[in-house]
């Protein structure tokens, strides 16, 4: 018979704003964290600042130890320092190698947002709204040596709203994720953990190239929009000007039904907004923020532009 842990040891790890929710929950759960692990501070704007993670930041505020390793044997060393029954790992960032694995007696455990085996990799979310998806969600699993293959403990589904961007249903999924978290310490504490092996097609979600934000006008109104979504806020949405070339930043947009009909970029002022044609019927941009301008309005960008201005198609 299994010995029960009264107390599950555990180790958090990640780095975007997206994990600290999970950190902070097991804060206020008093759930003995022994340590972070984080990825290294980065330089950030144009003055290249060196920054830290919001998970340090977090972790900082409740005075628990982090480590910010660059290596495999850096995160061995500090699984050694810390000695955790578990790891919880939530957009850590960084693969781990077997030696990592095999340190911990409880395992890596990790949420990854999305239904498993569906959008594995680094960016399953602005794939599945590129894509079309209605649905997505939460799927905690136990890391083993492949990309996202490991055995699934729980999962969690969740709709994707036709205007969910990126950013919105990111933070959405993010407030999820405790739970999750927190039931799979209580279930390590009493060994109920369930596990079943992922069954269906997997697809991959690598993570976007910048130049997935160059919007392609020719598409259906749709596709269109569904690629603003998913681009939205990293690495961001763009038009190129046909008349300068000069990249024009999309910060927001939305559909709107109109009768209107317009060539695939041209640029029309309407009482709705400014419209952009497509392949179909025509999207409402609202904010946009031209080279080396600060965002503005889009009707108030429009102003400036001669008459058949239009974004390259």
């Amino acid at each position: 018979m299994m010995t029960k842990l009264t107390r599950v040891r555990v180790l958090f790890a990640g780095s975007p704003h997206v994990a600290v929710p999970t950190l902070q929950a097991l804060v206020d759960a008093n759930s003995e964290l022994v340590g972070v692990l984080t990825q290294p501070a980065q330089p950030v704007g144009r003055k290249r600042v060196l920054t830290a993670t919001p998970v340090e930041d977090c972790a900082r505020k409740n005075d628990i130890p982090v480590f910010t390793p660059r290596s495999s044997a850096e995160v061995l060393d500090a699984v050694k320092q810390c000695v955790p029954d578990a790891v919880i790992v939530v957009a850590y960032g960084r693969l781990l190698d077997q030696d990592c694995l095999d340190a911990v007696p409880e395992g890596w455990w990790n949420i990854h947002f999305s239904l498993l085996p569906r959008w594995r990799g680094a960016a399953p979310v602005p794939h599945a709204i590129r894509n079309g998806d209605s649905e997505t969600g939460l799927t905690l699993f136990r890391i083993d040596s492949g990309l996202d293959t490991g055995d699934i403990a729980m999962t969690r589904s969740h709709r994707i709203d036709a205007d969910d961007t990126t950013g919105t249903l990111l933070a959405k999924l993010a407030e999820r994720a405790p739970e999750m978290a927190l039931e799979l310490v209580s279930k390590l504490a009493s060994h109920e953990v369930e596990l079943a092996p992922q069954s269906g097609e997997a697809s991959y979600a690598p993570k976007p190239d910048p130049d997935s934000g160059a919007m392609g006008w020719s598409a259906t109104g749709h596709k269109v929009y569904g690629q603003f979504r998913s681009v939205t806020p990293e690495p961001g949405a763009y038009g190129l000007r046909d008349d300068t070339g000069d990249r024009v930043k999309i910060l927001a947009m939305h559909a709107e039904k109109t009768d209107q009909l317009l060539a695939p970029g041209a640029i029309m002022d309407s009482p709705g907004g400014v419209l952009v044609g497509t392949g179909t019927y025509p999207l409402v941009v609202d904010v946009v923020q031209p080279a080396g301008k600060k965002p503005m309005e889009a009707k108030d960008w429009l102003r400036g532009l001669a008459p058949g201005v239009g974004f390259h198609a």
